[in-house]
């Protein structure tokens, strides 16, 4: 199996009065042009999952149906909770393995997705220092079933390098 990480890409900062509630604050105008160029180079990487699993908060709403529009237009994105920031690993990895697919995208925040991705190549036990700035995208491999401490990194980029790849 093959799960691509995506963190939501730039949102209104936390505090904004305009958005009392964190899970509402959505993508600033400038998140979501970046984002698009991102998801470009996604798009030429020929990354093609088969489920877009993402986080209900509108900010990683918004990520998540950018990167469906240019790489899979046709997916249908399923919402879940087990993505959102305070969530629990083991309930995310059951998440992406109930889906049963061979290729599956996950869009949602930090710190969740950088300790889900440690806990996914390390296990529970040990711990990767991963860095994932806002639109970047993690390839995490397994060579059978998702399990923790069983995933191989196969690569990690950054928004800008992945903007870079798009050709922008």
């Amino acid at each position: 199996m093959d799960l691509y990480i995506v963190r939501h890409a730039i949102a209104v900062e936390r505090g904004d009065p305009a958005y009392p509630w964190d899970d509402d604050r959505p993508l600033t105008p400038e998140g979501i042009h970046k984002f698009r160029l991102a998801a470009r180079g996604l798009e030429k990487l020929d990354v093609r999952p088969d489920h877009i699993l993402s986080s209900p908060l509108i900010r990683a709403r918004q990520t998540a149906e950018i990167l469906r529009d240019a790489v899979a237009p046709e997916l249908d994105i399923t919402y879940s909770p087990s993505l959102k920031p305070d969530s629990d690993f083991g309930d995310s990895l059951g998440a992406v393995a109930a889906l049963g697919a061979k290729t599956v995208a996950v869009v949602g925040h930090e710190p969740h997705l950088s300790g889900f991705a440690s806990y996914l190549l390390c296990g529970p036990r040990q711990s990767a220092s991963i860095v994932l700035r806002k639109g970047a995208t993690a390839l995490v491999h397994f060579p059978a079933e998702p399990a923790p401490g069983l995933g191989f990194l196969e690569w990690l980029l950054q928004p800008s390098v992945l903007r870079r790849i798009a050709g922008t």
